[in-house]
């Protein structure tokens, strides 16, 4: 069975093949795009993921759909607390409440990052994100 792969591209060329981490996050993101803007233009990109999900099934890759799920629910958590800052409405939320919003996303990120950590420690694909000096570690 071919995987279908994903790829990062940089200037149009294609430079390394996209880790299963990515795969799942991206996945989960143009999901919450398709729920929450309700737009159709995506659809094509989640199927293009779901696929790229299912070749790596086939071809014998675990993958845990408490990953999808944890990841999921962090993004959308993130969405929550980033969707009025997006509108331009911080002058209605005052500075302080930017500032708790923009910790707890950090606190989010942090766990985001550990559940991709996690499918590359489990899969072997991709590596690890490791911050350092930095206050998402």
């Amino acid at each position: 069975m071919r995987i279908k792969k994903a790829y990062i591209y940089f200037l149009s060329d294609r430079i390394m093949e996209m880790p299963l981490s990515e795969v799942i996050d991206r996945f989960v993101i143009v999901r919450l795009k398709m729920e929450r803007v309700k737009t159709e233009d995506k659809k094509a990109e989640y199927e293009f993921y779901k696929n790229v999900l299912e070749d790596y099934k086939k071809d014998g890759i675990m993958i845990k759909q408490d990953w999808i799920d944890r990841l999921y629910n962090a993004n959308s958590q993130i969405w929550d607390l980033e969707s009025d800052i997006r509108k331009g409405k911080e002058g209605d939320l005052g500075l302080e409440e930017v500032g708790r919003r923009a910790i707890k996303i950090r606190e989010i990120n942090k766990i985001r990052i550990s559940i991709k950590n996690e499918v590359v420690e489990f899969t072997g694909s991709g590596f690890k994100d490791i911050k350092i000096n930095h206050a998402s570690e």
